[in-house]
């Protein structure tokens, strides 16, 4: 299989008061709970809601994640965008980059856009990570792989931009 990379995703959120911390910046380990967000809203677009996947017997779990927090996100608007990587049928790779929420949807997606490094590495946003996500049979708790139709939603347009 070669490697497929997902068109660029972008969901705008609200970072609530009680998501940051005494100095006014968004807590640590909810930058990571907006990449989720934003992962899991692509894929609910696509039709994989949690029901889906249970059904599907297949679940998506975090087994790596590497992030650099660049700047601080304060309580407010951001942009997470979202973009898939897939080499295997084994594994999932979910590039995120925080953008500030002040952008319009043009600006931010135009930012992200220019820049020819891939999205974990863009210049000029809050926070970046990388999530490694393994598909995993349910009630086995063995690895699995990804299904098709899955792959086909994420990866082939299916999913609204």
């Amino acid at each position: 299989m070669s490697v497929r990379q997902s068109k660029l995703y972008l969901e705008r959120f609200e970072i609530p008061f009680d998501d940051i911390d005494a100095g006014g910046v968004l807590y640590h380990a909810n930058y990571l709970k907006y990449c989720d967000r934003a992962r899991n809203a692509v894929f609910t677009t696509a039709g994989w809601t949690w029901q889906k996947m249970i059904d599907q017997r297949c679940v998506l779990a975090v087994v790596h994640v590497d992030a650099e927090y660049r700047r601080a996100a304060r309580q407010g608007p951001i942009w997470l965008a979202t973009r898939f990587i897939l080499e295997s049928d084994r594994f999932l790779m979910a590039a995120h980059a925080m953008l500030p929420g002040e952008l319009s949807h043009g600006d931010a997606l135009a930012k992200i856009s220019q820049s020819s490094l891939p999205l974990e590495k863009s210049k000029g946003v809050h926070f970046r990570a990388i999530f490694k996500l393994v598909p995993i049979a349910v009630g086995e708790f063995t690895p699995a792989s990804l299904p098709a139709d899955f792959v086909e939603a994420v990866f082939d347009g299916s999913v609204p931009g």
